[in-house]
């Protein structure tokens, strides 16, 4: 049984070191200019022994991007059906400051979204999925704040149109911080969310 125990928590620790080594190389090379033996190198391991753990690059890549790439909804067991508005536009503002701790997350997700040639289709496929899911929330928060009265009524295709500014105003800034490490992309949505606190009459907590 301890023996068990041990070989499971090696394999564990194996398995975080090689997902660790793959998030680096992936993020700087991309996907296609990633190799199964580079990772291994990165790892300290062979290539048969990261491939004991991902069959493929394929299966490798959408790992890492699972094991990374959660929301900080996700990471809390947060229900956007329970949020305010206000909740959800601080909320937001939260999610880009834990990003700024995953530079390389972030980046390999702007690689994949834009990601060529069908070996990365399904990491491409994986972050436009992301992005679906943020602005279903964002439609899914508008719409409760409606029925409860908390804004005033708008058009069903407003509500649309405010959750695709959202994104693009989300992965505007992450791409702005992308190319310059020093820009301040959590100010920047937190000018944002004033903005749209402002347009529907809410209050947003001091910075």
């Amino acid at each position: 049984m301890a023996r068990t125990l041990v070989s499971d928590q090696a394999g564990r620790e194996t398995r975080a070191r090689i997902l660790k080594a793959a998030l680096e190389l992936f993020s700087e090379r991309g996907y296609a200019g990633t190799s199964i033996t580079a990772v291994a190198k990165s790892a300290g391991l062979s290539a048969p022994g990261v491939l004991h753990h991902f069959p493929d690059k394929q299966t490798l890549l959408m790992a890492v991007l699972e094991d990374r790439g959660r929301l900080v909804a996700d990471e809390q067991d947060i229900s956007y059906e329970d949020l305010t508005l206000t909740d959800a536009l601080e909320l937001m503002v939260r999610t880009v400051a834990e990003n700024v701790h995953d530079r390389a997350v972030i980046r390999l997700e702007h690689l994949c979204a834009l990601a060529p040639g069908d070996s990365s289709e399904m990491a491409a496929q994986w972050s436009r999925l992301r992005l679906d899911r943020l602005r279903s929330a964002s439609e899914v928060v508008a719409e409760r704040s409606l029925r409860n009265g908390e804004v005033a009524a708008v058009e069903s295709a407003d509500i649309t149109r405010m959750a695709d500014l959202i994104i693009a105003t989300l992965v505007g800034l992450e791409h702005l911080w992308l190319l310059d490490e020093n820009f301040d992309m959590v100010a920047g949505m937190r000018t944002f969310t004033g903005l749209l606190a402002n347009q529907f009459g809410l209050s947003m907590p001091p910075a």
